[in-house]
């Protein structure tokens, strides 16, 4: 369990890290672009689509570091209708079930990246590979696997779930 937790741990950082650079990068494109527009007359050639492309890669990766907080939302009408003693065994089921979505999910992307990556297909505005920032796609959904098979073999690893108010 030791493990895991250290290799959690260190997933959490390289997706923060990720999502920190990520987001430095939106902000540096965006303000690279106002301060030409307003300075020289004219903003910085695809400084708005390397800024769409970083918020893109900053809410995909968000999605994994969510996983890591167990902090996705989720009905809560039916928490009631099953005893509390039922809890955790339903808490793995969900995690096992939620594991076989996203290795499901993750599968469909990998196809996606090697279609794109086969095609060469290539970006609106700015022709570059697409398939180097898709990957971000199969990395959430089994980077979310991972997680959500973790915590189910090893519940004691699941934060607290944050509550809605």
């Amino acid at each position: 369990m030791e493990t895991t937790k250290l290799v959690l741990k260190g997933l959490r950082y390289l997706e923060a890290f990720i999502c920190v650079v990520a987001f430095s990068i939106v902000v540096i494109a965006l303000m690279s672009d106002v301060i030409g527009r307003e300075v020289f007359g004219h903003g910085v050639f695809g400084a708005q689509r390397v800024a769409v492309w970083a918020t893109a890669v900053v809410g995909l990766v968000g999605f994994a570091l969510v996983t890591s907080e167990a902090g996705h939302l989720r009905p809560q009408f039916a928490d009631r209708w099953l005893p509390r003693a039922a809890e955790p065994g339903l808490n793995r089921v969900a995690d096992v079930a939620s594991a076989l979505i996203c290795v499901f999910l993750g599968y469909y992307a990998v196809l996606f990246v090697r279609s794109s990556f086969e095609l060469g297909e290539r970006g609106v505005g700015i022709p570059i590979e697409l398939w180097p920032l898709q990957i971000i796609l199969p990395w959430m959904f089994l980077s979310s696997a991972v997680r959500h098979l973790s915590f189910a073999v090893f519940p004691a690893l699941k934060p607290l779930p944050k509550t809605e108010h």
